[in-house]
């Protein structure tokens, strides 16, 4: 029965998933009120800057020539193979493709052979880039106090002034063309220089006419989202068909591919609470396995600092007999350290969700909802308002996917690298996903004609509060080769009720130490199993070859 443990670790999962969970999305060191926050922002949703391991963004130490390489390349989707030919750089340095992209471009240079990564960018050498790489023009209505006709960066200065792009300081109409631009100055004038080259009416990549958006819709998903947040507690009782086809071996009886076929549909019933304050969440599902005559009950409990499974049935999932009636302890402080306060934190996963969400808006609309004042799918005993649809065809597929590589990842790659969401993503940062995402391409235009949605469609009944009190959906799709067809299918029902009302918890949480099994335990559990089969294998070896 050792392999229904993971199965176990499946429903620690869902709990997870199935209640907020956050991600931070604010730099330690730039609060809500500083002066270029905005900005910050900006270039962070665009994926042109992220922050500090540590959390920070440090808006007021000088930026470096090689970071304001890689963000101006990043920002203008440059390339290049060549070797830009500096001495003080290796192609092994994270930065080097950036300074070669830059400098091909004729943004930057260096000087006797070096390009001089750590040094700090001046606000005259900022001038000259930025004119540059945004082929600026334009003559500043008015000459800085410190930057006359015969100063190098005379036209630079004036070219990023006469296009907004940069300002001097009013005090004393001076521009301070020798001092460092900090990396807060320089996301103002990147943001700057961006808008207004969008502004000219370039369009965005990926992206043809303006998808369509009904306004009503959007209002409705705005609003369901932010009730959904704003729960204090809800209950949910519901359930869930899986199954999957697939070629059977000719080797196998007929009795064999039926016992095979009936362990590839599953059906399992789902329950639980949630409240907010305290934070606990608790999931039980219980799964008839097929072929065996006993159900499997799987209880997941969480708060805001730690996650629990109840084991309901030691001997069933394969746990030593002491374990039964206790609860295996996950701290989220053991596994992700000084980010574990990151994982449950509503108001911070709500901003996150809102990204995400005017990201999906701005690249799709509102083309695959739809609203209907009732609904087949939607059992008669509900009372609601009106039902949200989501559904998808075949002949989408394509557009969505082009669609979602072209413009979605990359929007989403800037909220994505913001602190604390690599830990959320199971330690994938953007740049890992971005490459995953790479290496996929050159596969998927044959995946996906292969691929066949027989159903995606997703129904949502909305009470007046906005509140989602049922959720059903029907997924089916099948995948052909010249080996056959494999189809997968998900079917689900769920009801919420209670709201911000008093709940109550099956199982909730231990009430001492004595009941907890620590991670620790298990893992040296497990261990002690692998060992046990190593040493099964050797004894079988030697008997072999004896």
């Amino acid at each position: 029965m050792k392999k229904f443990v993971s199965a176990a670790a499946a429903v620690g999962l869902f709990a997870s998933l199935a209640f907020p969970a956050s991600a931070d999305t604010t730099f330690s060191d730039v609060d809500d009120d500083y002066w270029a926050k905005d900005d910050i922002d900006f270039l962070v949703e665009e994926n042109i800057i992220n922050g500090f391991e540590d959390g920070s963004f440090r808006p007021s130490e000088p930026v470096k020539r090689q970071q304001a390489a890689s963000m101006l390349t990043q920002a203008l989707g440059l390339e290049s193979e060549n070797n830009p030919g500096y001495s003080d750089i290796e192609p092994d340095d994270a930065t080097y493709d950036a300074i070669a992209a830059v400098t091909e471009a004729g943004i930057f240079s260096g000087k006797n052979g070096e390009f001089n990564p750590n040094d700090s960018l001046t606000r005259a050498q900022m001038a000259k880039v930025m004119t540059v790489a945004y082929d600026l023009s334009g003559e500043a209505a008015e000459d800085y106090a410190d930057v006359d006709s015969s100063h190098w960066a005379y036209d630079y200065v004036s070219a990023v002034t006469a296009n907004g792009i940069a300002s001097g300081y009013e005090e004393d109409n001076t521009f301070r063309p020798s001092n460092e631009t900090t990396r807060a100055q320089f996301a103002v004038f990147m943001t700057s220089a961006l808008q207004d080259d969008d502004s000219e009416g370039g369009e965005e990549p990926g992206r043809g006419d303006e998808p369509e958006r009904n306004e009503e819709i959007v209002q409705v998903l705005e609003d369901t989202l932010d009730a959904q947040f704003e729960l204090d507690s809800y209950t949910l009782d519901g359930s869930m068909d899986l199954s999957m086809s697939f070629p059977m071996p000719e080797d196998l009886t007929e009795e064999e591919k039926e016992m095979l076929n009936e362990s590839t549909q599953m059906t399992m019933d789902m329950s639980g609470a949630y409240q907010k304050d305290p934070m606990i969440s608790e999931v039980i599902m219980e799964q008839t396995i097929p072929g065996f005559d006993e159900t499997m009950i799987m209880p997941a409990i969480a708060t805001d600092t730690k996650s629990y499974e109840y084991v309901y049935d030691a001997a069933f999932m394969g746990y030593p007999e002491e374990w039964q009636d206790k609860y295996i302890e996950i701290d989220y402080e053991d596994l992700l350290g000084e980010d574990a306060d990151l994982l449950y934190d509503v108001e911070k996963q709500k901003e996150m969700v809102f990204d995400i969400y005017d990201v999906l808006i701005d690249n799709f609309g509102t083309e695959y909802f739809a609203l209907h004042d009732s609904h087949e799918s939607i059992p008669e005993d509900v009372s609601y308002e009106q039902v949200l649809s989501f559904s998808i065809e075949d002949e989408d597929l394509k557009d969505i996917i082009t669609v979602v590589e072209e413009s979605v990842i990359p929007e989403l790659e800037g909220i994505f690298s913001q602190p604390g969401m690599a830990s959320m993503l199971g330690g994938v940062t953007a740049q890992e996903a971005s490459k995953l995402q790479s290496e996929a391409e050159a596969d998927l235009d044959a995946f996906l004609d292969n691929l066949d949605i027989e159903a995606f469609d997703v129904h949502q009944a909305i009470t007046e509060d906005d509140y989602i009190v049922y959720d059903t959906g029907n997924f089916d799709i099948s995948y052909t080769d010249e080996e056959g067809t494999i189809s997968f299918g998900i079917s689900y029902d769920m009801a919420m009720d209670n709201f911000n009302e008093d709940v109550t918890f099956t199982y909730g949480l231990p009430e001492s130490e004595d009941e907890i099994i620590t991670f620790d335990e298990v893992i040296e559990w497990q261990e002690e199993q692998l060992e046990g089969i190593e040493d099964f294998e050797e004894v079988e070896a030697i008997e072999t070859e004896e």
